[in-house]
């Protein structure tokens, strides 16, 4: 399994969609998984740093991948990932 390094809200966006594009799922399909509303799984998709990190956890699950935080330093072969500044408010 590939790893996918998400460094900002555009990528996390992107890749929710390919993924389940790539699972074969439309966004009902996942909704019905979920117990939500296909309107809904659109806003998340939209705006992934919009939902709760439990919500976006049961959204990885749906489509059967997990987070996973790696710390650069403990392998070489990764560039690290500037943390992004600014307020977290």
């Amino acid at each position: 399994m590939a790893d996918y390094p998400i460094a900002n809200g555009e990528q996390l966006r992107a890749y929710l969609r390919a993924l389940r594009k790539t699972r074969g799922m439309t966004q009902q399909d996942l909704a019905d998984r979920l117990g939500v509303t296909r309107p809904r799984v659109w806003k998340i998709e939209q705006a992934p740093g919009d939902v709760t990190l439990t919500n976006l956890l049961s959204v990885l699950t749906a489509l059967g991948v997990q987070l996973t935080v790696h710390d650069p330093q403990d392998s070489p072969r990764h560039t690290a990932i500037p943390i992004p500044q600014g307020s977290w408010e």
